[in-house]
């Protein structure tokens, strides 16, 4: 009895361990797209001001801008200054051959699942949500900034084809 519960949890905890190599679209795009930092990035002037001190973070991925741009909603030039930031990398990920296409709203994490399924359809879009149920301003003032940059890098291209 006791070799089956060893076995059982060593079969389990290598099921734990070796996940990291398959990784299906959704958490490769977390994690390679959404996460991805580019360390070139210098911090941002005034964040520390504005953000708790355990928060701090260079925004040097679209994941920082989205996730700390709440706090920023009375500090408008930190705002914006967040939301170039984000068209910035948005502009960066897409020169890499990964244009994101940021949703929000109800329903929007299993939309993008669900476009996520065939990255080379639409343009190459990367659907990624950015928030479910609770959906503020400044969330989709960035979400709007960031797929309108897509859209139109997207359109040039097609343009000069």
């Amino acid at each position: 009895m006791k070799n089956i519960f060893l076995f059982l949890f060593l079969f389990t905890l290598n099921q734990v361990f070796s996940q990291d190599d398959n990784y299906t679209n959704s958490e490769k795009i977390i994690v390679d797209v959404f996460g991805k930092c580019f360390k070139d990035l210098n911090q941002i002037k005034g964040t520390r001001d504005v953000i708790p001190v355990n928060k701090n973070v260079k925004f040097c991925s679209m994941y920082q801008c989205v996730s700390r741009i709440g706090y920023t909603e009375k500090a408008k030039d930190i705002e914006k200054a967040i939301i170039k930031r984000a068209i910035k990398i948005a502009t960066r990920l897409y020169n890499e051959g990964t244009p994101v296409y940021l949703t929000c709203g109800a329903n929007s994490s299993n939309q993008a699942d669900w476009y996520n399924q065939n990255l080379t359809d639409d343009n190459n879009l990367v659907y990624i949500s950015i928030a479910e149920c609770v959906v503020s301003h400044s969330l989709i003032t960035i979400q709007k900034a960031v797929n309108q940059e897509t859209m139109k890098l997207i359109k040039n291209y097609k343009s000069r084809k």
